[in-house]
């Protein structure tokens, strides 16, 4: 199983996130077609035109190195997805690069994101954090996803991949995933489950 690779940004309005998904979706769709008619796609030396052209409608030149390129495992139409949950909006798939700073570049100043990151830590506010993430955990294990390890300890929480924090009054309860093992896989399937908590991205430190 690929590690995931994600960006995810928040936006200030559910409609904002809901227009930067679809625009997302677009991009998706626009590439699709790129690799099914482009000569030579993955080329190392091109640069896709719907990155040049996805750049140019939000006003971000989109540069011609491979510091910008996508790099999945497999066709992008059936490995790239989009998800808005409330004001929150991930794009992922497997493999190894999305985009990079390029991109957040375009959700930040063409889309008008609130915060943009490839490494998503979320907080949502609960009104009972220790139950919430022992329902979460359980929804994981029965979904066939490797249990995610729970803790409150800071330090480990900052060295894993993604996060999800449920918190209440500085009562805090931590599910943290890391790329080995399907945990990155298993904080994609705990995305959907925060859809009415209206989560938001904790800014990097």
């Amino acid at each position: 199983m690929s590690q995931v690779v994600m960006q995810a940004a928040e936006f200030s309005t559910v409609a904002a996130a809901e227009q930067a998904a679809a625009e997302l979706r677009r991009l998706v769709a626009d590439y699709a077609i790129y690799e099914k008619t482009a000569d030579a796609p993955w080329s190392e030396g091109a640069v896709p035109a719907p990155l040049c052209e996805f750049g140019r409608r939000h006003g971000v030149p989109w540069p011609g190195d491979a510091t910008s390129r996508f790099l999945l495992k497999g066709l992008f139409n059936d490995e790239a997805n989009v998800l808005s949950v409330d004001r929150l909006v991930f794009f992922w798939g497997g493999g190894f690069d999305l985009g990079g700073a390029w991109l957040r570049e375009v959700l930040l100043r063409g889309l008008g994101a609130v915060h943009s990151t490839d490494a998503p830590r979320l907080v949502v506010r609960v009104d009972d954090p220790e139950a919430r993430a022992a329902a979460s955990a359980e929804f994981l294990v029965e979904e066939d996803y490797e249990e995610p390890f729970t803790t409150t300890d800071d330090a480990l929480r900052d060295r894993a991949l993604f996060t999800i924090t449920f918190e209440r009054d500085g009562d805090r309860v931590h599910l943290t995933f890391d790329d080995s093992g399907g945990q990155d896989w298993a904080f994609v399937a705990m995305l959907p489950q925060l859809s009415g908590d209206d989560p938001t991205l904790r800014p990097s430190s």
